[in-house]
């Protein structure tokens, strides 16, 4: 009976760990037009999973993998107004939502010409989104009524 409860002991706790499922990570494609994203265990299939999606929902334009994060973390992802454009920043890894934002947000103030950095979208570490409205930081530039921008000037960014 010692011997049960000992192997018991023993043998419960490695079944409970080999039950959660490995770290997995995000990779994120980008287009002109969005921003898609995957996770899983490794680079090549997090990226081909979010270029998949890229290629089925871009409108034909070329898909770039810009970000990796092992493992996945939390993420923001924020549009940046700059002078002449607008662009897409994804961040991973970080290992709380409120620290992803305030990342995003010191991101912003790296810019030397933006003007506006509007966050849309936190991804928590089990792949579940939160769109985000109404979140605005100005940038180093500053643009009469910028914070007043409509939404739909927003990219499509894009799980």
């Amino acid at each position: 009976m010692i011997r049960f409860l000992l192997l018991s002991i023993l043998i419960l706790p490695a079944l409970a760990c080999s039950a959660h499922s490995a770290p997995v990570g995000i990779g994120f494609v980008q287009a002109e037009e969005g921003t898609w994203w995957c996770r899983a265990a490794t680079p090549a299939e997090a990226f081909g999973c979010a270029q998949k999606k890229c290629a089925s929902e871009g409108n034909g334009q070329e898909c770039h993998a810009t970000r990796w994060c092992f493992p996945a973390g939390w993420s923001g992802v924020m549009v940046v107004w700059l002078s002449e454009f607008h662009s897409t920043v994804p961040l991973c890894g970080a290992p709380t939502s409120d620290s992803a934002k305030e990342a995003v947000r010191s991101i912003c103030t790296g810019f030397d010409d933006g003007h506006r950095c509007d966050l849309i979208r936190i991804i928590d570490p089990d792949g579940k989104e939160q769109e985000i409205e109404g979140v605005v930081w100005p940038g180093v530039v500053l643009v009469p009524g910028d914070a007043d921008a409509p939404a739909e000037e927003k990219q499509n960014a894009k799980p």
